[in-house]
């Protein structure tokens, strides 16, 4: 799947109705040169191991300084030496649902354990990484995480969606710890099990949105969400909430279908409120969201701020054109100069790598980082002491700025990043932590 690529609504929608099964191959493919480890388009794993030459063999680490995880030179360093090395296995799903995260996420962590391994590797020992498919099936989630067990495996990247997390969850049970990638549902963090995300929560990113919008003069909003999953009622329902907090008022709530192409019915409600309301928020991902863009430009609401979640990151909502223009939306990170973003994104282009979905890309960057800090800390690739290891962790630095989970739920606390629309690309426009965040 091409990272651009809008996903696919009708595949989307029977994805998270079921979907059907996938088969048992396996592939191994060390990485070439400096070039980033291949993805299968078939179920299976790939392997990397350490950095590798030209003719595949692997190579040990040079005592001369390496670019380190964000392409800035630094020689090897610490004091643990492990026995050995470090495996990180990356539970994928590479379906049109889950792609748009798990493709770049892929890529990404295999540049940043190449470049971890450029710089010493971890405790002495090159970082080992091996991608293994998830199957369409949910079901068969279970399957893939036992395999990567039973390859030894001692942390893992997990998907961003709870039908596939949520048996990994449960089979792994708290073995070796597990980071959803992109993952912003509550549900698959579950820190006494092992299990954390990578990135803020839905409530999070949801009350952010509601304090840009009223801090931005919005006073009262509307809401588009849809009943076909968890996380397009979640975020509106905490936008709500938030908003409230503040002192705005969501006047109504418009539900809609994630195969829908047609909006007319909801626009034209909207469109006879009056007064008309200042802000639209919704978690809706395209083609859908550049849909309701041109209908509300039609309806002659074109001037009014629409917000949304990281979905409109995540499925390219400037791909609408002119009508994206002045949408904002939370975004999980933007290259700054305050973060290593674009410096991981040059390490990774000179790699080979085109990490075209910066915020999930990133991330995965962020992950080989938190299990890279915490084999060092624990001087050890043991379960349980890796676990209580990033249990611990406060104010670490990573790609995309700094993160902590001491004291949380298992979702780190993080920054969310707003950006707006402007001439058909993102742009940055602020970064914060919400004042007020719904459950908290």
């Amino acid at each position: 799947m091409q990272l651009r690529r809008t996903i696919s609504i009708l595949a989307a929608a029977a994805l998270i109705a079921a979907g059907c099964g996938d088969d048992d191959g396996e592939e191994s493919a060390p990485t070439g040169g400096d070039s980033a480890a291949p993805i299968s388009e078939s179920s299976g794993e790939i392997t990397v191991p350490a950095t590798t030459s030209g003719s595949g063999a692997t190579t040990e680490p040079s005592g001369t300084d390496a670019p380190d995880a964000t392409g800035a030179t630094t020689a090897p360093g610490g004091d643990c030496t492990l026995d050995e090395p470090l495996t990180i296995g990356y539970a994928a799903d590479f379906s049109e649902f889950g792609g748009f995260a798990d493709q770049p996420g892929s890529e990404a962590a295999g540049v940043q354990v190449e470049l971890l391994n450029a710089a010493g590797g971890v405790g002495g020992q090159n970082v080992e990484y091996v991608i293994k498919e998830l199957p369409s099936d949910p079901s068969a989630a279970q399957r893939v995480a036992q395999e990567l067990l039973d390859d030894g495996v001692e942390a893992i990247i997990g998907p961003p969606f709870a039908y596939s997390g949520t048996p990994l969850i449960d089979t792994v049970d708290g073995q070796v710890p597990i980071i959803s990638n992109a993952s912003t549902d509550l549900a698959l963090a579950q820190p006494d099990r092992g299990a954390f995300l990578m990135s803020f929560s839905d409530p999070v990113q949801a009350a952010a949105a509601a304090e840009f919008a009223y801090g931005d003069g919005a006073r009262t909003a509307v809401t588009f969400s849809s009943p076909d999953d968890p996380y397009f009622t979640n975020t509106t329902a905490a936008f709500t909430d938030a908003f409230g907090e503040a002192g705005g008022e969501v006047v109504r709530d418009f539900t809609f279908g994630i195969a829908d192409e047609d909006f007319s019915s909801q626009v034209n409600e909207l469109s006879s409120l009056d007064p008309a309301p200042d802000v639209l928020y919704t978690a809706m991902i395209m083609p859908g969201a550049g849909v309701l863009l041109e209908q509300l430009e039609a309806a002659g609401l074109g001037d009014m701020l629409v917000v949304g979640a990281d979905s409109f990151d995540a499925t390219v909502v400037w791909s609408a054109g002119e009508v994206a223009n002045g949408v904002s939306f939370t975004g999980h990170t933007f290259p700054r100069e305050e973060n290593g973003v674009q410096e991981f994104l040059d390490a990774a282009a000179e790699a080979g790598a085109e990490i075209e979905t910066v915020s999930f890309g990133a991330l995965a960057s962020d992950v080989v980082k938190v299990f890279a800090y915490a084999a060092e800390t624990a001087c050890s690739v043991e379960g349980t002491a890796m676990i209580d290891a990033i249990t611990n962790i406060s104010d670490l630095e990573v790609t995309t700025g700094n993160v902590t989970y001491a004291g949380t739920n298992g979702v780190p606390e993080k920054d969310v990043v707003i950006l707006t629309v402007e001439e058909g690309e993102p742009a940055f426009t602020d970064t914060f932590r919400p004042s007020y965040i719904p459950g908290s």
